[in-house]
């Protein structure tokens, strides 16, 4: 039976058309359409496996980076800078120009991580600000 290249079967490096291997000798379409079907069928509980495994790597990983982070929450009275990318000045800004822009006073803690902020001429600042967006500033 001449080999054809159909689906499921693998490719044919062409020296094993001339001289034949055990792997083409060994070949069945039938068992290998088999395995193929049995592996298709399989193929949700490989992903399934693939998934809990991810999860459970990232867990390591966060849990890792945790034990090493100290958190520096930000009290009322302390200053910051806050990202001129999120103050939405970013079209007249160039290359070199800071990324940074401060330093503000936080005038209230409104919830977990998002501030209120006041201008050094004692000017509320109209927004909040998400501690994403501020990075506290040393004199």
């Amino acid at each position: 039976m001449p080999f054809n290249l159909c689906f499921g079967a693998e490719a044919v490096v062409p020296v094993e058309v001339g001289m034949p291997s055990l792997r083409i000798e060994c070949f069945d379409l039938a068992t290998n359409e088999q395995r193929l079907r049995e592996s298709l069928e399989l193929l949700s509980e490989v992903r399934d496996a693939a998934r809990v495994w991810t999860a459970a790597y990232q867990q390591r990983v966060a849990r890792y980076y945790n034990k090493r982070v100290k958190a520096r929450p930000l009290k009322v009275g302390d200053l910051v800078l806050r990202s001129v990318e999120a103050a939405g000045k970013t079209a007249n800004r160039k290359k070199l120009s800071p990324g940074w822009e401060g330093p503000f006073l936080v005038s209230a803690i409104l919830q977990s991580r998002v501030y209120k902020l006041r201008a050094q001429n004692s000017k509320l600042v109209p927004q909040t600000w998400n501690a994403a967006n501020l990075r506290k500033y040393y004199q």
